[in-house]
């Protein structure tokens, strides 16, 4: 599966972070020149605003906050996150999906006081944002000496400016913070992937509805040259096969029945293609009766491929949930819930009940009894049981399908070849 792209910020950190277990790695020499955020302004910053007041300006994401950094690499805003991973998380999650997050907001309210009005982004879909926010002349690049400067003291700062007490808590805290969002990244993937699982389930769907639809056209429309054969054919896929080989009822051959699987009938379909009380049919009207068969028989073989891309389609996102319910039904499960998140989100009552909305509605205005499964009956596991076990057989699978589809979502744990063993075990 492949998963998006991390944001940006963790190029300004955690990927090029090294353990640090003490104060004393620290490159505490630049810190005169990192510190930045004290109430009276350095004379310094002072002068720099006065003498190049329309300068650009690097504003450089990093997973401790947001700095505007010089073409000179000096830091001359700072505006850190809370001091929580799951609020860095987020920011960084709305930052490298484009939205100003309220710490960029904050950073370019004072770069633009400060008289900046050129910004240069590592992250385009941020930097497109911001052109469009503040109507600012922006520039987004693949990276720069200024993310370079922050990345080699991103310790120092998250020390200086309280983010953490030493390197080891910076080395924790960031490690949070990327497990946090790699494992949004995941979540968004999975969301993506979800959709396409919807559409191929949704496909198979309705090529079955067409597949019957135009199998009982095909039966009616050659039934009125030879109406006995729908009784001793009931396949539609042999129907159809049958109709593309002969055409004309008079072409049919005993031979050739029996290599379609048609011997014990042989001799009744033949008996009855000579004595049908069919009308005759024109050569062109066979044909295009041939025609539609060819059709038919064409989806026929198409569909196995549908099914076979989306089983492993489910395979890849829900793993879990496959193993538990078999991969054309978890997808079949996911399409109806609308995506893996909202199936994970679901109790297991209302996943035993996907697929039998009408029949649930239908019980509650008439006083029925409710139906005990929708779907899930798809499953050996209830559908080969008694049917006054069904109910508990059913029971049992939703409960089994809501812990693998949570463990998909959520965690991602191997915990489906457990599940299914379980289930064994209680069938």
């Amino acid at each position: 599966m492949e998963i998006p792209r991390t944001p940006a910020a963790f190029m300004v950190g955690f990927l090029s972070l090294r353990p640090a277990t003490s104060t004393a790695r620290l490159n505490w020499d630049i810190l005169p020149q990192l510190h930045t955020r004290t109430s009276d302004k350095t004379s310094e910053q002072t002068t720099l605003n006065e003498k190049d007041p329309g300068s650009r300006i690097h504003v450089v994401e990093t997973l401790i906050g947001v700095f505007g950094v010089t073409e000179n690499n000096e830091i001359v805003e700072a505006v850190l996150y809370p001091r929580n991973p799951d609020k860095i998380s987020a920011a960084l999650d709305r930052q490298s999906s484009g939205e100003v997050s309220r710490e960029v907001a904050d950073a370019m309210e004072k770069l633009l006081q400060r008289g900046f009005d050129a910004f240069v982004f590592t992250n385009r879909a941020l930097a497109e944002t911001v052109r469009k926010k503040y109507g600012v002349r922006v520039d987004a690049v693949g990276r720069s000496g200024a993310d370079g400067f922050v990345r080699e003291n991103l310790e120092a700062l998250a020390v200086e400016h309280g983010l953490a007490e030493d390197a080891s808590e910076f080395y924790a805290l960031s490690q949070k913070v990327a497990t946090l969002t790699a494992r949004k990244a995941v979540q968004r993937a999975q969301s993506e992937r979800s959709v396409i699982v919807i559409q191929a389930a949704q496909l198979l769907n309705e090529l079955d509805k067409t597949l019957n639809v135009l199998s009982n056209k095909l039966r009616e429309w050659y039934g009125v040259h030879f109406p006995e054969l729908s009784r001793h054919v009931d396949g539609h896929r042999t129907y159809a096969q049958l109709i593309n080989d002969f055409g004309d009822r008079a072409n049919i051959e005993e031979g050739h029945l029996k290599e379609l699987g048609l011997g014990r009938q042989s001799a009744s379909i033949i008996s009855s293609a000579k004595d049908s009380m069919g009308a005759p049919m024109a050569p062109d009207d066979i044909g295009e009766m041939k025609r539609l068969a060819g059709h038919l028989l064409s989806l026929y073989e198409y569909r196995p491929e549908v099914e076979s891309y989306l089983a492993s389609m489910a395979t890849d996102i829900a793993p879990n949930l496959s193993e538990v319910a078999g991969p054309v039904l978890a997808a079949k499960l996911i399409e109806k819930a609308g995506s893996l998140k909202k199936l994970a989100m679901m109790p297991s009552g209302t996943i035993q009940l996907l697929g039998a909305e009408k029949a649930l509605f239908r019980s509650k205005k008439t006083n029925a009894k409710p139906p005990k499964h929708g779907l899930i009956f798809q499953h050996p596991y209830v559908h080969s049981k008694p049917r006054k076990l069904r109910g508990r057989s059913a029971r049992a699978l939703a409960a089994k399908l809501a812990w693998a589809a949570r463990a998909d979502f959520f965690s991602g744990n191997p915990i489906g070849a457990e599940l299914r063993r379980q289930l064994d075990e209680e069938g």
